[in-house]
């Protein structure tokens, strides 16, 4: 995951200055679409393969039912989820007032749309049969062959802007190609013996965490389509750039604490108990404030250098709405750990109602805020509907799990943040690059000071790794 996100800042700033404002706009609304394009094509049927996979594999008359009702059903989605996309896209246009000129853009990626849901399928097949190295190498080679393939069409060969999008495409196909030899080569696919029973199984078992997965949609890029129908496909460019750095920077921490956080809790509270459990969820606590309260402090004190190096000048006043956004994410960090313990106690129906409450609210305010305020109002209603979330998650979970603020350990760190702040802010040399470099530098400094004066576990943990 760190490696596709090193390809995304990488390219970045090549995609920023190599496209118009309006075409970034529109390449994110493309991606954002295909998000729930697939969320809707996989039906939850690729998640149940985890589940059924185990049940279903012992004898190879069973393992045969399952490849051909997998695949087949999988094929079928993938069909008419396409066709519904085709026919779909000219109310959606019409909405939300896309110009035809992208309309291109949208058709070419029906293609993807077909293909990516059955490489997920044959994905999970890889990861029920322990292939970890595999799977790493086509998501790296097929990030890499992605983000080649597009710059090569886009800037070369079509020189125009559809030509990123059959990149993309093509490299999609090319992953197909390598995933489906290594199917057909372990599976067989008859339909004669397609169950039913199995398809539905697996459907049913997938459809919550397909709605799990419809509401972080909605709460990450529901703005995005209420951006471009009101404020257009330019204004959707600048807000993409000042979203995106946010996410980047965001998911440095969130990916830590979803692919561990949950795992290791779980078997603290079987081996050890609620007690332990309560223990380590503090510690996690206490972390991730430690880790996001300068954070954000640094991304405000440098994101204008930030934005002019990494997307040209045009995009630098994504630097005054970009730090919300940014501070939205560092609250869902947070919700993480309170979500946890409602995760514990086996309370998921009330983690998703929370979450599509946070939906409304953040649908509702970008109504209200958009067109008063424009990209800052969408940056409030990101941040105001998280804090609500992370607060709502903190209440409720409570009932279940005591996990302590420590107003004390908050403040103190947001006293050497601001102390940050305020001398980092001081650093010019007028040569913008030497301003950013000089001003990361001094700020871990006097973070890493700060932290190691006040946390005694960290001091004796870098003592014993000294030793």
């Amino acid at each position: 995951m760190i490696a596709a996100q090193l390809f995304s800042f990488i390219t970045f700033p090549i995609f920023t200055r190599v496209l118009t404002e309006e075409q970034y706009g529109i390449l994110g609304l493309v991606t954002t679409t295909m998000y729930f394009a697939v969320a809707f094509a996989k039906a939850g049927l690729s998640d149940g393969i985890i589940r059924f996979y185990n049940e279903y594999s012992k004898g190879s008359e069973k393992k045969e039912i399952f490849s051909s009702t997998v695949m087949s059903r999988g094929f079928v989605l993938s069909v008419l989820t396409s066709l519904a996309f085709i026919l779909l896209f000219p109310f959606f246009q019409k909405y939300l007032k896309i110009s035809e000129s992208y309309t291109a853009c949208f058709m070419i990626m029906v293609l993807y749309l077909f293909a990516n849901p059955l490489n997920i399928i044959v994905m999970r097949m890889l990861r029920v049969n322990d292939k970890t190295i595999f799977i790493n190498v086509m998501n790296i080679v097929g990030k890499g062959v992605s983000v080649g393939l597009s710059l090569i069409f886009l800037v070369y060969v079509f020189g125009a802007f559809y030509g990123y999008f059959i990149g993309v495409v093509a490299a999609e196909l090319i992953v197909s190609v390598i995933l489906f030899i290594w199917f057909f080569k372990h599976y067989r696919v008859s339909p004669s013996l397609i169950s039913r029973e199995l398809s539905l199984k697996m459907i049913k078992f997938g459809a919550p965490l397909l709605l799990s997965e419809l509401a972080f949609l909605l709460i990450s890029y529901s703005d995005r389509y209420l951006i471009v129908a009101y404020l257009g496909e330019q204004a959707l460019g600048l807000y993409s750039v000042g979203y995106n750095v946010a996410m980047y920077i965001g998911n440095i921490i969130m990916f830590s604490l979803s692919y561990s956080l949950v795992p290791i809790a779980v078997q603290i509270y079987g081996d050890e108990g609620k007690e332990k459990t309560e223990v380590f969820l503090n510690k996690c606590l206490r972390y991730v404030l430690i880790a996001i309260i300068p954070m954000w402090f640094g991304y405000v004190a440098i994101s204008k250098e930030l934005f002019i190096i990494l997307a040209s000048a045009k995009y630098a006043t994504a630097a005054i709405f970009s730090p919300l956004i940014l501070l939205a994410y560092l609250f869902g960090a947070v919700s993480a750990v309170f979500d946890a313990r409602l995760y514990l106690s086996k309370k998921t129906i009330i983690t998703f109602l929370i979450e599509i409450s946070g939906i409304i609210l953040n649908i509702g305010l970008n109504l209200i805020l958009l067109k008063k305020l424009g990209l800052m109002g969408a940056s409030i209603a990101a941040l105001v509907s998280s804090i609500a979330q992370t607060f709502l998650f903190m209440i409720v979970s409570n009932r279940y799990f005591r996990v302590r603020i420590e107003m004390g350990t908050i403040l103190y760190h947001i006293g050497v943040s601001c102390l940050m702040f305020l001398i980092v802010t001081q650093i010019n040399t007028a040569v913008i690059w030497m301003d950013l470099i000089l001003k990361i530098i001094t700020g871990t400094v006097l973070i890493a000071l700060g932290v190691l004066f006040k946390e005694k576990e960290i001091r004796e943990n870098i003592k014993q790794y000294i030793r």
